[in-house]
């Protein structure tokens, strides 16, 4: 406080601004050691694409700026790589087009040949169709390649265009049934391409079309359909012993054995009462008349009573028998049922726990998670749970985040150390400038310890200060004498030169 009230105006203006530099240079390196670093995820995308993205890195939890008028994402540096993981899990891409399809055609040059016409229009169809196809879920990003032969004036001349359409990610992120409708969707775009014409490949270099397994009405090979299945499933049941024992104590694996045959069923089943279709009747009839025959040999020429009776016999006849039949049908119901592929033979799950997860919590986690599968043990389904340890995912959380935290640091050290730099190569000019201007050593101080002659000092030169003031005799007391004069009259000035004195002592 002493320093302050002894500087002079110009030397506390000067301090007032130094601190106020210091402060706004501090406030600059603060707030860009804070500020993050956004890095360029993806450029030239759709704004219907965009949409999806950010929804996928608002659900992962990475911030992000949108540039370009929506067609650009921006992320912090630390984060590319997470946005990168989260985005490819989604299915998604972030990959924008070389031109913007039909509209690159707004940009032609006057003079363009017809060769030149024709590149770009064929380059434009290629990109339309590409984005056409990136839309289709599951598909991220594509590549498409056409082939269009000039035209021919005689049509047995004419070559058939072809196509190739390579799709990224793998095929079990992509439905079979999906892939043949692209191919259809390419051909239906293209003249004169067929659809048995266009081969699709995923990233992996896998055929997807024609001969793949999506050629056979869309139905999966028994690989790729049990691997889409055990990953869907296994995330299912991830999520819910993440959300009961914590991310980090627990995971689930599936195997399943799938049915992917496609069969055809036919049923047929009969009424239990027929049904009358045709009736058929026929009757038979015999007419006749005549007398007793006489002298003939027998019971009835012999017997008297006999005869008698069997005389009344002997009149009209009149026989009449009726017959008939009936065809009954059977009804029946005919059904035809296609069975369709993806019935499980089999399903075998794998519980791994965390030791710190207690044991009753074991048992209910293993009976919710049978459950959430649909274990079937009558099916010969099982479900086994095992404790392990763990690998500590925060400690490598720490080590990965290490060298982001250590650039942090970095910036706030040397932060530090500019300040502290600077305040003491300021205080130090302050201190020279103070000692060579204002604390000065006075000369009449020096003229106190020189030794004066007798004769000067009994001839009255100049006192301390004053030089019109007779000198004081050099009496041993008379020194000490002079000294309390010069305070009593000057004690600023004496403080200055006791000041000055000890900054040279501890210099």
């Amino acid at each position: 406080m002493s320093l302050l009230q002894s500087m002079t105006t110009r030397g506390k203006l000067l301090l007032g601004a130094s601190v106020i530099g210091v402060a706004v240079l501090a406030f600059m390196l603060v707030s860009l050691a804070t500020k993050p670093t956004y890095t360029t995820l993806g450029a030239g995308l759709d704004p219907a694409q965009t949409g999806k993205l950010t929804s996928t890195l608002d659900a992962q939890g990475v911030t992000y700026k949108l540039g370009n008028g929506g067609t650009a994402i921006q992320v912090p540096s630390a984060d590319v790589s997470r946005a990168r993981v989260a985005i490819a899990g989604a299915g998604l891409s972030v990959t924008g087009a070389d031109n913007s399809g039909w509209a690159q055609f707004d940009k032609q040059k006057l003079g363009s040949s017809n060769f030149q016409q024709q590149v770009a229009y064929q380059r434009a169809l290629e990109t339309q169709i590409a984005q056409t196809i990136g839309q289709v879920d599951g598909v991220a990003g594509a590549t498409v390649q056409l082939t269009m032969p000039q035209e021919q004036l005689f049509a047995d001349q004419q070559k058939p265009a072809t196509a190739s359409v390579m799709l990224g990610g793998g095929p079990s992120n992509l439905e079979p049934g999906a892939v043949r409708g692209i191919a259809n969707l390419v051909a239906s775009a293209v003249p004169n391409l067929k659809a048995s014409s266009v081969t699709i490949t995923d990233g992996s270099g896998q055929m997807l079309w024609p001969t793949g397994d999506s050629a056979n009405g869309g139905i999966a090979s028994k690989p790729s359909a049990e691997s889409r299945y055990d990953s869907e499933l296994s995330s299912q049941l991830n999520a819910i012993v993440a959300q009961t024992v914590g991310p980090g104590k627990g995971e689930v694996r599936v195997k399943t054995d799938l049915n992917v045959d496609a069969t055809t069923k036919d049923e047929l089943q009969y009424s239990k009462q027929g049904t009358p279709l045709k009736t058929t009747e026929d009757t038979e009839r015999l007419r006749g008349s005549g007398g007793g025959a006489g002298g003939a040999a027998g019971a009835k020429s012999n017997i008297p009573t006999y005869a008698a009776a069997a005389g009344g016999a002997s009149g009209n006849s009149n026989y009449q028998r009726k017959q008939g039949s009936t065809d009954f049908g059977v009804g029946k119901v005919v059904t035809h049922t296609r069975v369709a592929p993806g019935a499980i033979n089999r399903l075998n799950v794998a519980l791994l726990l965390d030791p710190s997860v207690p044991a009753a919590t074991r048992k209910q986690l293993q009976n919710a998670v049978a459950q959430a599968a649909g274990v079937n043990t009558q099916r010969g389904d099982q479900i086994s749970t095992s404790v392990v340890p763990f690998q500590k995912q925060p400690a490598a959380a720490a080590k990965a985040g290490l060298p982001v935290n250590v650039i942090g640091y970095a910036k706030y050290a040397g932060l530090a150390l500019g300040s502290l730099l600077f305040l003491f190569f300021m205080r130090r000019a302050l201190r020279r400038r103070e000692s060579a201007d204002l604390i000065g050593e006075p000369v009449w101080l020096n003229q106190i310890e020189s030794p004066r002659p007798v004769g000067e000092l009994t001839a009255g030169g100049g006192g301390i200060g004053d030089p019109t003031q007779p000198m004081l005799t050099s009496h041993p007391n008379r020194r000490r004498q002079q000294v309390e004069q010069a305070v009593s009259r000057e004690p600023e000035r004496v403080v200055q030169a006791l000041r000055a004195w000890m900054a040279e002592d501890e210099a």
